[in-house]
């Protein structure tokens, strides 16, 4: 499995921490170091680890839309004359 890995210069060492798993941070004095350090402590995290899927039945919460779908508005240009000419406007400029 492949785990992203962020590195950061800092003090004159190497930190490497896994965005994925945020408790894996190590800091190591050169990146090599860091590297082989931060695979190792992944490999050991998720060997005790057990990763599952559950059913929640509750919805989270709602917050404030304008619309009740955000695309309540598509197609609401069908049928507008002008459409087509600004379109044709559009690939005139592209080509000029």
């Amino acid at each position: 499995m492949k785990y992203t890995v962020m590195l950061k210069e800092e003090n004159g060492h190497v930190q490497a921490t896994v965005p994925a798993l945020p408790e894996c941070m190590i800091i190591a004095p050169t990146r090599s170091e860091a590297i082989a350090t931060i695979r190792k402590a992944i490999s050991e995290m998720i060997s005790r680890t057990e990763v599952i899927q559950i059913d929640v039945s509750a919805e989270p919460k709602s917050g404030s839309l304008l619309h009740e779908t955000p695309w309540e508005w598509y197609g609401a240009f069908k049928n507008d004359p002008t459409w087509g000419e600004l379109f044709d406007d559009i690939e005139r400029r592209r080509s000029s």
